[in-house]
């Protein structure tokens, strides 16, 4: 049960017994469990980089910025937000001149983009 149930503990795994009709100890769980090596819940539930990234990517947004030279020589600065689940571009802009106000603004244009999804997906 512990290596299938990574983030149960001695103590969901003593209930998930009671349900089924055995009677034991959590303290008990903990000594077979270590016997065995299984380690702890919270030791065994860690999650790797790539698993909490693959777990959190509904709700993670990738933010970059860059500069790009155009033919004229001159150069603009772009800052771009991604949804990391679905990959998909949810703000982009660019500006010659950028600093702080522009991209506090661009944060805020992005926050109220995200309320007007959120309304629509929700009537």
């Amino acid at each position: 049960m512990a290596r299938e149930n990574q983030g149960w503990g001695y103590f969901r795994i003593r209930g998930e017994l009671l349900k089924v009709g055995h009677q034991v100890a959590a303290t008990t769980i903990r000594s077979v469990l270590l016997a065995a090596g299984v380690p702890p819940a919270g030791r065994r539930s860690q999650l790797t980089w790539k698993q909490f990234l693959a777990a959190h990517a509904e709700t993670l947004v990738a933010t970059d910025f860059f500069s790009v030279e155009t033919v004229f020589f001159k150069r603009l600065y772009v800052l771009i937000y991604v949804h990391l689940a679905s990959r998909r571009v949810l703000l982009a802009s660019c500006t010659s001149e950028p600093n702080a106000s522009w991209v506090a603004q661009q944060a805020r244009n992005l926050s109220w983009k995200l309320e007007e999804k959120g309304s629509n997906s929700a009537s």
